[in-house]
């Protein structure tokens, strides 16, 4: 379902039957994003009846990481790999868990991380 939400162009209409999936995804995306990310999920249209068209928000998550130019690209690298945990508004704690999200967010574009780096 994931690829031809990501592939489909057009009003994403969800069959009745995937509500649910659509629904469970969307509340998935919402557990995990944060920041611009976040806001994207959050702007997405509802389904019929009011549920959530968690299909609709994958695919605008997918074109905005295949927007991002090679400059940032480069940003988010540079910021991943120069993390500053101090800074964080929630303390360093949670600038981990940022940083660690951010990571999860860019895999593609990090490839393998080892443990020596991180």
């Amino acid at each position: 379902c994931l690829a031809a939400a990501e592939s489909h162009q057009g009003e994403m209409i969800v069959p009745e039957r995937l509500h649910e999936a659509s629904s469970f995804l969307h509340t998935e995306l919402l557990t995990w994003l944060t920041g611009t990310q976040l806001a994207l999920v959050l702007r997405g249209l509802p389904l019929s009846g009011g549920a959530t068209n968690g299909f609709a928000a994958w695919r605008t998550l997918c074109e905005e990481e295949e927007r991002m130019d090679p400059a940032a690209q480069v940003a988010v690298l540079q910021e991943l790999l120069h993390p500053d945990f101090e800074s964080a508004e929630g303390g360093w704690r949670q600038g981990w868990v940022e940083w660690e999200a951010k990571l999860a967010r860019h895999a593609p574009l990090l490839g393998s991380l080892g443990d020596a780096v991180r």
